[in-house]
């Protein structure tokens, strides 16, 4: 009778491992599935984020050249070129 208890708490123990084994897998393997989305968020990000630095090194790198310089002096400071034909909106 002792070796039948005895047994029956061993496999009362074995099971018990076996469900907290689980359980922690499962909760395990979620946390793993939510880390591979925010790192394809993150990839996503890096992406757009190197796309924009690209863009921007290219407009740097333009105000190093004549046709640069001539396009900030247009847009930014309003500047014409010789022979330019010039428009005035007077309907505002």
């Amino acid at each position: 009778m002792k070796f039948v208890k005895s047994s029956l708490l061993v496999k009362l123990v074995i099971l018990i491992l076996v469900v907290y084994a689980t359980v922690t897998l499962v909760s395990l393997r979620q946390q793993i599935n939510e880390k591979n989305e925010q790192e394809a968020i993150l990839n996503s990000s890096i992406a757009s984020t190197r796309q924009e630095n690209n863009r921007l090194q290219d407009s740097i790198d333009a105000l190093g050249t004549d046709e640069g310089v001539a396009a900030v002096a247009r847009d930014k400071l309003g500047m014409v070129e010789e022979g330019d034909i010039i428009f005035y909106d007077v309907g505002e």
